[in-house]
């Protein structure tokens, strides 16, 4: 990883943008630092740095529309003022918030929540006619909260205004001073979906800065572990988007498919959402017949399942050309995973992890961009992600099985580290600074962190009864979205 002092800023970052190169992270630190990561085509990462004077600093926002949500949410938490940004309305804080209250600047805020009520402001198209719907913050199911204010004219979309954050639980702050042995539990739990993903970027991150080498046996049990948690989401989202439009047949099997993989995990894993499976120097062995087995079992089901879905000519016909997103929109507003690949963005953070080079992997693409898209994407890769866990089986089969000693972390580890991987939801990155055996700083950008804005973008100018649709086509989560 190269670091570079920049000056001026905007030109250094457009310039990576503009070579390709694909931005892990944005982040702010306590001593008026911001950093940010560019992962390059090669996959190398290159690093700015701006030192910020007088709490303030040039915005990208007017050169790099997906860096607004960055800019904001770090004026909320550091108090840092992103001079030019086109619209820094709070995205974290709330009108509940003191004044003076950035919880990231302190290392121990004391505050006195204002008695107001939770709401931001909103930006309301205006006009004869116009009409607004909420929608949320508590939905039906078992899911976070989210609120999504419709700027409507009739029927259809003309605005639609996301406020998230509902739940914002400062995963970033508590881990701050945590020693390393006691951070894998949190980090392991920062959401339910994408939880193999963010707990191996917090392994490689140590083992990045402790200098350990990783053996061949370890990578492809991480592979295993990755690739299982991609299917189960898979599953899950498939399941999904049929009861977008109340395709119940569809929904309720789908479901089934899911609870088997679900108990699979259990069964392989001893989690069924694969908590505490990485650590560093560590990654859970599952039994390898019983994973073939299950492949084996689920796909079976699988294939009637996917047979009903593809020859139904109502479903296929309510899912093409709604929720559209062109790939320039994705490449200006930094989409990734499932999202991108679905416009035509061929872009997979797997190609460039050094885990999985030794693989034989396709990346497939669809260019519609719409819900359609999305649904035939996700059956690609679910059938892809279960060749992939049959070939990490058949090369632990064939490696000689003896205890793996446990590796212990350097007491007094100190250094720097930018990890990413390719989770269910897309480039997920973490940025680690350690101090003596303990977390100094620790950032979260995760994939659905970067798409949300791409659903706004989506839902604009269908019909307010596509929402469902949509939003379970890109079926994003709310959780390590706030952290």
């Amino acid at each position: 990883m190269n670091g570079i002092e920049v000056n001026p800023w905007r030109s250094f970052n457009e310039e990576y943008k503009h070579n390709g190169s694909h931005l892990l992270a944005l982040t702010a630190f306590k001593n008026k630092t911001l950093l940010s990561h560019w992962l390059r085509p090669d996959g190398q990462i290159d690093q700015g740095l701006l030192q910020i004077d007088s709490d303030e600093f040039p915005s990208l926002t007017p050169v790099l529309h997906e860096v607004a949500w960055d800019e904001r949410e770090i004026y909320d938490l550091f108090g840092y003022y992103p001079q030019g940004h086109l619209d820094l309305r709070p995205l974290v804080r709330t009108p509940r918030w003191p004044r003076e209250f950035v919880p990231l600047a302190s290392d121990s805020p004391e505050i006195s929540w204002n008695a107001e009520g939770p709401d931001n402001p909103s930006i309301r198209v205006q006009g004869d006619g116009i009409t607004m719907m909420g929608v949320g913050p508590v939905h039906a199911g078992i899911i976070e909260s989210g609120r999504f204010l419709f700027s409507l004219m009739g029927e259809n979309v003309l605005h639609v205004d996301l406020h998230l954050f509902q739940t914002h639980r400062g995963v970033e702050s508590l881990l701050e001073h945590t020693s390393l042995p006691h951070a894998a539990i949190v980090l392991s739990r920062v959401c339910g979906a994408d939880s193999v993903s963010h707990q191996t970027n917090w392994a490689m991150a140590v083992e990045q800065i402790a200098g350990f080498a990783m053996d061949e046996s370890l990578a492809w049990r991480r592979i295993m572990l990755l690739e299982s948690e991609r299917v189960l989401s898979h599953l899950n989202d498939l399941a999904q988007i049929p009861a977008g439009v109340g395709f119940q047949v569809a929904h309720q099997h789908g479901l089934a498919l899911k609870e088997i993989w679900q108990q699979g995990m259990k069964e392989v894993f001893g989690h069924r959402l694969l908590f505490d499976t990485v650590r560093p120097g560590y990654a859970k062995q599952g039994d390898f017949p019983t994973v073939l087995a299950l492949i084996n079992t689920i796909q079976r089901s699988w294939t009637r399942w996917r047979q009903m879905v593809e020859n139904h000519h109502g479903f296929q016909d309510r899912m093409q050309r709604v929720g559209t997103v062109a790939a320039d929109d994705v490449v200006r507003l930094g989409g990734v995973g499932v999202v991108a690949r679905a416009s035509g963005v061929r872009f997979d953070a797997r190609s460039l992890m050094p885990l999985y080079r030794g693989l034989s992997m396709t990346i497939p693409t669809y260019s519609s961009g719409d819900v359609s898209a999305r649904f035939r994407m996700r059956l690609e890769e679910v059938e892809q992600s279960w060749k992939i866990i049959r070939q990490a089986a058949t090369h632990l089969a064939a490696m000689i099985s003896s205890r793996e000693p446990l590796w212990t972390i350097p007491p007094d580890l100190s250094g720097d580290a930018v990890t990413f991987s390719e989770s269910p939801h897309g480039l997920n990155c973490h940025v680690v600074r350690l101090e003596a055996g303990h977390i100094r700083r620790y950032h979260i950008r995760s994939g659905a962190f970067r798409n949300w804005p791409l659903l706004a973008r989506a839902v604009t100018g269908n019909g307010i009864a596509d929402f469902p649709l949509i939003n379970k086509s890109f079926e994003l989560c709310y959780s390590c979205n706030d952290r």
